[in-house]
């Protein structure tokens, strides 16, 4: 797992081994998937688990461990939204906050987005 920002995006790289049926015989590829957040206002990483830089207030459920979560309602967004009108007389984007946390790496991503997408199956280069 890696990120890089390129302009104002930031793409997190999933690397990961599939076994898939070649012929009968189990093949290992060699994969990777991107991550990649769209116009992004703030990327916060953190070590999981850790001390959270906010509280989560909402359905437990709705917070999936190890999955791409994204919080209706966020206390961040709140907070970036009001901080940017009051130095701008401009409408702040349509910001969503979005969390993952890579389990095996120990860390938490939150990100603060216009939008996200997941890319297909990429072989690693």
């Amino acid at each position: 797992m890696s990120f890089r920002s390129v302009g104002s995006d930031v793409i997190i790289e999933i690397e990961y081994e599939k076994e898939i049926v070649v012929n009968g015989e189990e093949v290992a590829f060699a994969l990777r998937r991107e991550l990649v957040f769209r116009s992004v206002r703030c990327f916060i990483r953190e070590p999981f688990p850790g001390g959270a830089i906010f509280e989560f207030d909402g359905d437990p459920s709705e917070f999936r461990l190890g999955k791409l979560t994204e919080f209706i309602g966020s206390e961040l967004v709140r907070e970036n939204s009001k901080a940017w009108r009051s130095v701008s007389s401009h409408d702040p984007a349509k910001l969503r906050h979005f969390s993952i946390q890579f389990l095996s790496e120990n860390l938490a991503f939150h990100v603060l987005a216009v939008d996200v997408f997941l890319s297909s199956e990429l072989s690693r280069t």
